[in-house]
């Protein structure tokens, strides 16, 4: 029998665990030469995608832009409502469970969502630190590769964003903290050379370094 496609599991309702799964499997295939029709990424699976994860009708992500889709926080930066964000991490966290999803930077990095989940617990041995906000923040800096960049490749997907931020937290699970402080120091030089106005920005930098350096304390205190 025929496996159902992506649109066909969300005509019929299928849970969005399921849709995961159809994703990573095309994904999968993709990478292994094989010939997939990427309808995940068309405008209205996008869309029910973002349904099946239970964000509001008015939340499909590949109609909206970045400040709607991110809106500014208190500290600065754009990030992803905490809600939306939870449901993302979530499938990203039932992907590696499940091993659909093997995270790895030349050795298998199983624990890269760990510093994201509820403090105080453990996660393929690590200890979770409680920063989702960090993910947030992540989630809103990868959507440049989406529709606010002029080269659209994911279509805005949360689960395809989720990914790219998986790749980077790989490399270095401080990733997005570094990447923070870094892009409001270069925000702020090249307002210094505009001869702009730099107070906001000033102050959003020192928050970023406050943070990075709070962020390489306590990886010291848990290693």
């Amino acid at each position: 029998m025929k496996e159902q496609s992506f649109v066909e599991l969300l005509e019929a309702g299928a849970p969005v665990s399921r849709l995961t799964e159809v994703i990573i499997h095309e994904l999968s295939a993709f990478n292994l030469g094989k010939t997939v029709d990427f309808n995940f990424l068309s405008r209205q699976s996008v869309g029910g995608y973002c349904r099946s994860l239970g964000f509001a009708a008015n939340r499909n992500w590949s109609m909206l832009v970045l400040d709607k889709i991110a809106p500014k926080s208190p500290l600065g930066p754009n990030v992803i409502p905490e809600k939306e964000a939870k449901a993302v991490l979530a499938q990203l966290r039932y992907a590696i469970d499940k091993g659909l999803l093997e995270p790895k930077m030349g050795s298998p990095q199983p624990d890269v969502i760990s510093d994201f989940l509820p403090r105080g617990r453990r996660y393929k041995r690590a200890k979770t630190l409680g920063h989702l906000w960090e993910f947030q923040y992540a989630l809103a800096v990868e959507l440049e590769h989406g529709k606010t960049r002029g080269s659209n490749i994911t279509n805005n997907h949360p689960l395809l964003t989720a990914l790219v931020v998986t790749a980077h937290l790989a490399e270095d699970k401080l990733y997005y903290a570094r990447i923070w402080e870094m892009e409001t120091s270069g925000s702020l030089f090249n307002a210094q050379l505009d001869k702009a106005p730099v107070g906001p920005i000033m102050k959003e930098n020192m928050r970023a370094k406050v943070y990075l350096q709070q962020r390489l304390q306590e990886r010291v205190e848990n290693s």
